[in-house]
């Protein structure tokens, strides 16, 4: 009588994991069809223009320290990290020489670091960071709060970090430390493709 009902017990203790395994197989291929066939409101978001990671970025147009335009859809095909900061920001400035080092070390590998500065009025200050500092990546000025508009946020410094086909991937508010092994992982990837 032992024997039979220890047996009874192995056997719905089998069935159980049976049936958990089974459900985890189901679960995984899921899963992974999900992945291989997004649904339309995953294809309808990445093709939506909007400051939300997964959605196409807003296009602006801003002016160098020297006065030129630029537009943000003249750096397609690259990986773009684009940073909103001011003069006046500590932690802003602290992040200033990692973009800097990010900048050099990928520049030929397709990634441009863009800095819109948040500074009003006189662009003196401005100048005279990005000259002290020797910034060799874009600077442009938002003195009308143009791009600030299009890319709201409640901190300074914010980052954007943008594929090659203008998808947003990444949003980052306050200050990060940009010099990490992550960082430079995260941003091999996404140059390769």
């Amino acid at each position: 009588m032992k024997s039979i009902t220890l047996k009874e017990k192995n056997f719905i203790r089998l069935k159980k994991h049976y049936l958990l395994c089974l459900f985890l197989a189901v679960l995984g291929i899921m899963v992974i069809y999900r992945i291989q066939n997004p649904t339309d409101s995953q294809i309808q978001k990445k093709s939506q223009v909007g400051s939300e990671i997964g959605m196409q970025a807003p296009d602006f147009t801003l002016r160098y320290l020297n006065g030129n335009s630029e537009r943000l859809s003249s750096f397609k095909d690259k990986v773009i990290i684009l940073n909103f900061w001011a003069t006046w920001c500590a932690p802003c400035l602290e992040e200033m020489p990692a973009f800097e080092k990010i900048y050099r070390r990928y520049r030929s590998q397709g990634l441009t670091v863009i800095a819109v500065s948040l500074d009003k009025g006189h662009i003196s200050k401005v100048e005279n960071f990005v000259d002290e500092h020797s910034l060799t990546f874009p600077v442009l000025l938002d003195l009308d709060g143009i791009a600030e508009k299009i890319y709201p946020s409640f901190t300074i410094p914010f980052t954007y970090v943008i594929d090659k086909k203008g998808i947003i991937v990444a949003r980052v508010d306050g200050a990060k430390n940009w010099s990490s092994d992550e960082t430079f992982d995260a941003l091999d990837i996404l140059i390769k493709g």
